[in-house]
């Protein structure tokens, strides 16, 4: 009689094993699938709460507080208080007629001497041939100063027909230029204790 091989035994009884364990695995699976209720009735576990629109995410408020503490407590370290210096400006050789006199701060090239493009703008009544005034200027800055004399009261400086200004004009340090206004680096000067007072003769 021929003898079985082992090995061959051994498989066999392996695979009945597997098949009678994935039987009764799929047999529970079923019946655990019959028992189970519609997604829409599960309820949250016992003590849990919905989180609140509060504990998901700070509000508005708590973050602009916390930014306004910060400001507070950490201001910006580049923030540098700049001083001024008051500068006494007598400009003379105006006509003597009731009228006004327009004046331009520049503090750089850029745009000098239109107005509309200077650092800050005044007006001073004129009732005779000469003004004084002061201005409060930036302590050690480069600036010049544009004044013209509006004696028809429009408000800028009338020219006639060639482009020349038909009413008294004149600079910081009396700069003059023979074609056009001067440069912005004659008629600046540098705020300090030297330049306490400044002279403009208009024409």
């Amino acid at each position: 009689m021929r003898l079985l091989n082992p090995i061959v035994i051994l498989l066999t009884i392996i695979c009945l094993a597997c098949g009678v364990l994935l039987y009764i695995d799929s047999h529970n699976a079923t019946g655990a699938a019959k028992d189970s209720g519609p997604l829409a009735e599960i309820t949250p576990l016992p003590g849990y709460d919905e989180p609140t629109k509060s504990q998901l995410a700070p509000s508005a408020t708590v973050f602009e507080a916390e930014a306004e503490t910060y400001a507070t407590e950490n201001p910006a370290s580049d923030t540098v208080a700049v001083s001024s210096r008051d500068i006494s400006v007598h400009v003379s050789g105006l006509k003597n007629q009731s009228s006004t006199l327009y004046v331009a701060v520049f503090q750089s090239a850029d745009g000098f001497p239109k107005s509309e493009n200077s650092h800050a703008t005044t007006t001073v009544p004129v009732a005779s041939d000469r003004v004084d005034f002061s201005l409060s200027l930036p302590d050690s800055q480069s600036t010049a100063i544009a004044v013209f004399q509006d004696l028809n009261g429009d408000g800028k400086l009338s020219k006639n027909s060639f482009g020349l200004p038909t009413e008294p004009y004149g600079f910081s340090n009396n700069a003059r230029s023979l074609l056009g206004p001067p440069t912005f680096s004659k008629a600046a000067f540098d705020v300090s204790e030297n330049t306490a007072s400044m002279d403009i003769s208009v024409r």
